[in-house]
């Protein structure tokens, strides 16, 4: 079954259509300890998206799972500038566990992260 969703673009609709169990793959978050709570009960078996406060990201350096700490980074490439970087990096050696990358324009309250399991990321995908 698929569901559509009108976005005002400007002065005109987009329309998209997306999956009826798609919302089951966003979460959003108003503060860290739901975004732990959600974080840490998502199913590692395929993608998800966090929508969560950008501040989090200084406010806190990692969220402990069960399946160990992820650390959390941001950063502002030098190469993109008015654009902020965030990453949720999976505890070492752990495949199942979440692999996170966001983008936005700097100063966003608001950020998305696009997570997959760790397994599933590209093997020259370099962490620093």
């Amino acid at each position: 079954m698929l569901k559509a969703m009108g976005v005002l673009v400007g002065s005109a609709m987009a329309m998209f259509a997306f999956s009826a169990n798609a919302g089951d793959l966003v979460s959003q978050a108003g503060n860290y300890a739901e975004f732990k709570e959600q974080f840490c009960a998502a199913s590692r078996d395929g993608e998800h998206i966090f929508v969560v406060p950008a501040a989090m990201f200084s406010e806190q350096k990692g969220v402990t799972c069960a399946d160990g700490e992820s650390g959390l980074r941001v950063s502002e490439p030098a190469d993109d500038p008015g654009h902020t970087v965030f990453n949720i990096d999976p505890p070492h050696g752990v495949e199942t566990a979440f692999d996170c990358d966001g983008k936005a324009d700097t100063g966003m309250t608001m950020v998305a992260l696009n997570c997959i399991p760790a397994s599933a990321e590209a093997a020259d995908h370099k962490k620093t």
